[in-house]
């Protein structure tokens, strides 16, 4: 989720909750501030009328009172004992102005005359109606929180865009960024220390990461031309020495296994550093390659050198499967999914490969069982019947499609091992 979208849910609920809070002190504050100045009007009335009685003047005509109506009648000492004397409530009644019942508010009084006889007062005057006041502030704060959300939603999302820009400025910049070649310098002015801090980090940790990538790709050149050179001297020597006829056939036979334990350490070499300068995106060339044309161009070659295993090799290249991709890296990928296909095949096996719909299959038999799909582009992993393999020939083919964001997948299928890349 965006950044500005968590900002605008937080704040949203945040405002929710604080409305609530607000409407409900705003309803108890209101409610009480007419509650006391209805409930001061009630007492001095009432103590006025109790006052009238209790002098024996003659008391107003409460049918005829405009708003405030009361009621007095005689109680026992036992009722006077058992409720409180100055009581306050919200209820209905009768009002004879209005012919109807409205909702009131209400004092009792409970008094003694002279004559030591009890008499109760309840005074009645119109006041608002709290279930209507309910609902007028309910509808009027969901109309005060859209009024709100819809406000915060915009100027939420114009202030986080506006000062989110030099965040986004840096993002831009390293999404460009190609480790190994020449870029533009970073340009992300700001005022803001964290982004300031920000923009720091990233430039010092780029320029780290550039001399590291120097410094492998000075590792792997001298890598390459100081361990290839002196091999590939040493199986010359060996060649050489074949010829000496004084050789005994278990010496020839022994230089010839040292030859190819050589060759064997050559070809490690040779695919370990691949997978370096893979790992470290050396191959910045881009083409589109068609791989109808590489599979034409590689097969032939696989099918004269293991022609001894008598592989009866079918095609379907009538798709065109095309990705922009370094050249030397395309044939790669295919000569390795090929020549895995051939090196783990049986004796009269067969070999499918078909191009359709962007994606490249290669299916061949082998192993009756199927492999282990958690471990089959690892590094150095074997089958069992094929130990002498560098064991790097789909760990190259694996680091090759996640270079470029190929699909890669194998299944065992009709007692076949497939293997298939996606392009698109």
């Amino acid at each position: 989720m965006k950044l500005q979208n968590v900002i605008t849910f937080r704040l949203s609920i945040l405002k929710a909750v604080s409305i609530a809070v607000w409407a409900v002190c705003f309803y108890l504050v209101t409610t009480t501030e007419i509650n006391n100045e209805t409930d001061e009007s009630l007492t001095a009335y009432a103590e006025a009328l109790i006052t009238d009685y209790l002098a024996g003047e003659q008391m107003p005509d409460s049918s005829t009172t405009l708003g405030d109506q009361y009621i007095i009648r005689n109680i026992t000492a036992e009722y006077a004992a058992n409720h409180r004397h100055i009581r306050y409530k919200d209820t209905e009644t009768y009002f004879n102005s209005s012919y109807d019942y409205e909702p009131a508010r209400s004092v009792t009084y409970i008094f003694r005359t002279d004559d030591g006889q009890y008499r109760e007062l309840t005074v009645f005057t119109t006041t608002i109606d709290k279930n209507k006041l309910k609902r007028s502030i309910l509808y009027w704060l969901i109309a005060l929180y859209l009024v709100l959300l819809i406000g915060i939603v915009i100027v939420n999302i114009w202030t986080v865009s506006h000062n989110m820009r030099p965040l986004k400025t840096l993002f831009k910049w390293l999404d460009e960024y190609k480790l190994g070649q020449k870029n533009k310098p970073l340009d992300n002015p700001t005022d803001i220390t964290e982004f300031k801090k920000l923009n720091e980090t990233v430039a010092r940790n780029l320029e780290r990461g550039e001399r590291q990538y120097e410094q492998q790709k000075l590792f792997i050149a001298n890598a390459s031309h100081e361990m290839q050179t002196p091999l590939a001297v040493c199986v010359n020597r060996l060649e050489m020495l074949l010829d000496d006829e004084t050789l005994t056939e278990v010496q020839m036979a022994e230089i010839i296994k040292t030859m190819r334990t050589l060759k064997n350490l050559s070809d490690t070499n040779r695919s370990l550093l691949l997978l370096c300068k893979i790992d470290n995106r050396q191959f910045n060339n881009c083409a589109e390659v068609n791989f109808k044309s590489v599979i034409g161009g590689i097969l032939p070659d696989l099918e004269t050198i293991y022609a001894y295993k008598r592989i009866a090799v079918s095609t379907n290249l009538d798709g065109n499967a095309t990705a922009c991709m370094d050249p030397s890296l395309a044939d790669t990928l295919a000569a390795n999914l090929l020549k895995n296909a051939f090196v783990h095949n049986v004796a009269d096996g067969r070999i499918d490969v078909s191009l359709h719909g962007g994606t490249l299959t290669v299916a061949n038999t082998g192993a009756a069982e199927p492999l282990d799909e958690s471990r089959i582009f690892e590094r150095f992993y074997h089958s069992a019947d094929k130990k002498s393999s560098t064991g790097l020939g789909l760990a190259i083919v694996k680091a090759v499609c996640r270079l470029y964001g190929f699909g890669l997948k194998y299944s065992f299928e009709n007692g076949m091992h497939v293997f298939k890349v996606t392009f698109s």
